[in-house]
């Protein structure tokens, strides 16, 4: 069965379980960043919730570039050594790179290096995926938040071409409806397709009763290819405990 989840703090766990979600997905720049003593105090509070953190979202900060000329791998692989080990520890399973201020092109910058380097980079995040048991799912993000890797289609490309094992795809529904991307490229994904964001695309807000968005057609979709992975609400609400449990209702009643 398709997992839900719900993009949040981490202080925001047990709210995110008596809404009825499966689990939580937290920003691992948050993770990485946090003294010794508050990262175990956070897997105390998550060892006695009823749900884990199975996802991070926030993969790299802006101040560690994956392009351009400030590029520095030791930098990468310093942090990704410490990042990942947390993740790890805290039970994640599929790690999110969008990270759009960390990949965004610099103005002028030559756009077929971009690639290349950002493919350079999943080959050394590879590495540390792998150490940890842990899936990079590649996020599009709309052209407004980054300038280069914008559709499931180009991820698609990106993890075909690499073919490292522990590289796959996200499809976020907001990305998608703000550059116009159909479901199609959820089925041309298939297998690679490792985890899904989801929000009503208007305002990116929290999923409700009649909001119009397509979670009909976006579940459908992922049933037509087999999918059994994570979906996670991201988006903004005006209260936190009441849309979640709107949210869950509402796809809970679409997953069966």
């Amino acid at each position: 069965m398709i997992k839900l989840g719900v993009c949040a703090d981490i202080g925001k766990i047990n709210q995110v379980a008596k809404a009825g979600f499966d689990y939580l997905e937290c920003s691992l720049t948050s993770l990485e960043a946090m003294p010794e003593g508050d990262f175990q105090a956070a897997l105390d509070r998550v060892s006695a919730s009823p749900i884990k953190v199975e996802a991070v979202n926030g993969m790299l900060p802006a101040t560690l570039p994956v392009t351009g000329n400030e590029v520095n791998a030791q930098n990468l692989h310093d942090y990704l050594e410490k990042a990942f080990d947390r993740a790890r520890r805290m039970g994640v399973r599929v790690a999110v790179f969008g990270s759009g201020a960390a990949r965004r092109l610099p103005e002028g910058f030559d756009t077929a290096q971009g690639w290349r380097q950002i493919a350079n980079f999943l080959r050394l995040a590879e590495r540390h995926a792998a150490d940890n048991d842990i899936v990079i799912a590649i996020e599009p993000l709309r052209s407004g938040e980054c300038n280069i890797l914008n559709y499931v289609s180009e991820a698609v490309c990106v993890a075909s071409i690499i073919q490292m094992p522990h590289i796959a795809v996200l499809a976020d529904t907001y990305h998608m409806a703000m550059g116009g991307e159909g479901f199609g490229s959820i089925r041309m994904a298939g297998g690679l397709l490792k985890h899904v964001h989801t929000a009503n695309a208007i305002g990116r807000r929290f999923p409700k009763p009649g909001d119009g968005e397509k979670y009909q057609e976006l579940f459908d979709t992922l049933k037509e290819i087999g999918y059994q992975g994570r979906i996670s609400v991201e988006g903004k609400c005006d209260d936190f405990e009441t849309d979640c449990r709107e949210a869950f209702r509402v796809l809970n009643a679409i997953r069966g």
